[in-house]
């Protein structure tokens, strides 16, 4: 599923909204529950899945930049509608929360500190005190060190509802990275939160590097869970065809007036399935397809050479992708320096790009310039030859005016001094 948010029309491409995309195997396990305000998608992840005693509850959000246009249609405090939102759902189960927040944190801590009651009067008052404090995180390693109001805002959000940054904070070492290149700077917008009890189910959490595809780079987040027993209809769903035996026809047209009379024998027939089309649902859709490609198979297919094909390669689609790990010594200033260099490729690539378009441009205007050239040199011309009176020399036809432009153009100078020439130049009324 898909929720876009409302278009600029001031930017050339849209940007921002959500897609959410489920691999069938666990769409029993995974199901939606609602969108809020274009920015939040909620799902539910059934508790089978994990060593949870509840369901899990992920959120997939989208925060707009703060000028964007949304915030003049939908008249809200965007950030007031996901506490509540948050609050709602951390009483039916665990929570998680990612996405792209367009938030600026910098290093500030994400919980209260020195947040617990005194040993001394929780002894001394003990049915008083029913308070969980929060708990000392690790400092996060953030290489945004600037923040914004929308960072704030994230900070107490966090505050208030328990969740906690996993950027910068993970085992691996393989978050604390940038995760958006803007055409300033770079910086940390795309966060994961989730409440203390599920860091250690988290068992990866990499900050991938950035492609030419997009200027954010993805986050990549594994999960445990439990050995569930998929069904097998699911998983026969999912396998590949390859190794597959399918029928492949080939066309003969010495058979083409065959397969003419053939359909015309079958008219009744094809007429009758006509007739019975069923386009109110799905499953009656399949059935027409079905049933008419029954039919043409079976009246044709004695007129076309059949091959039988087996497929012995995998399609890309099908093909299982493995995450490549970085190697020990591949540090944070390995990640920097791949990060500076792909960020180069695309600036060469978009270089080459508006130079593409500029040496077309400049090829057009200078065409353009030539046919004006050309242009102004006939209409010269012609003035000139419809201004020109020669006395003594006949003076009707193009012909003559051949002559006598030839005559003119003669290098002898002799020539030209026995014929007597007399020019008058008119002049247009506009010109001064």
């Amino acid at each position: 599923m898909c929720k876009p948010v409302p278009r600029n029309k001031s930017k050339c491409t849209q940007g921002g909204g959500l897609c959410v995309m489920i691999n069938t195997i666990y769409s029993p396990y995974i199901s939606f529950i609602e969108s809020i305000a274009d920015t939040f998608v909620w799902l539910k992840f059934d508790k089978v899945l994990f060593d949870f005693d509840q369901d899990l509850y992920v959120c997939g959000a989208y925060i707009p930049p703060i000028n964007s246009k949304y915030h003049t249609l939908y008249e809200c405090d965007i950030f007031r509608l996901m506490e509540d939102n948050i609050i709602s759902y951390s009483s039916k189960g665990k929570i998680c929360l990612v996405g792209d927040l367009n938030c600026r944190t910098s290093n500030a801590s994400d919980f209260i500190e020195d947040d617990s009651v005194h040993i001394t009067l929780q002894n001394q008052l003990p049915n008083l005190f029913n308070y969980s404090n929060d708990h000392s995180l690790s400092t996060r390693i953030n290489p945004d060190t600037i923040s914004n109001d929308y960072g704030s805002k994230l900070i107490k959000l966090c505050k208030s509802t328990g969740l906690r940054i996993l950027n910068g904070r993970h085992k691996d070492g393989l978050s604390n990275d940038y995760t958006y290149c803007g055409p300033k700077s770079f910086s940390v917008i795309d966060y994961f939160l989730t409440t203390v009890d599920l860091f250690s189910t988290i068992d990866k959490f990499i900050i991938s590097s950035f492609t030419q595809f997009s200027d954010h780079a993805s986050l990549h987040l594994e999960i445990k869970i439990k050995n569930v027993n998929f069904t097998d209809e699911l998983i026969t769903d999912c396998e590949p065809d390859y190794g597959v035996e399918r029928k492949t026809f080939k066309w003969r047209d010495e058979y083409k007036s065959q397969c003419k009379e053939t359909l015309a024998n079958n008219i009744d027939n094809l007429n009758s399935l006509c007739e019975n089309l069923n386009f109110e649902s799905q499953d009656g859709i399949d059935k027409t397809v079905s049933d008419f490609s029954e039919f043409l198979n079976g009246i044709m297919s004695p007129y076309f050479k059949v091959r039988p094909k087996v497929s012995t390669s995998r399609k890309k689609q099908d093909r299982i992708m493995p995450v490549i790990e970085d190697k020990p010594w591949f540090n944070d200033e390995c990640k920097r320096r791949s990060l500076q260099r792909n960020v180069s490729k695309i600036s060469l690539l978009e270089e080459a790009k508006d130079n593409k378009e500029n040496t077309f441009d400049i090829k057009c205007v200078n065409d353009r310039l030539s046919n004006m050239e050309s242009d102004v040199e006939e209409l010269q011309w012609r003035s000139m030859t419809n201004n020109i009176i020669i006395s003594g020399l006949k003076h009707e036809s193009n012909e003559d005016t051949e002559n006598i432009v030839r005559i003119l153009s003669c290098k002898n100078s002799e020539s030209l001094k026995r014929i007597p020439v007399s020019t008058s130049f008119s002049k247009s009324k506009d010109k001064i």
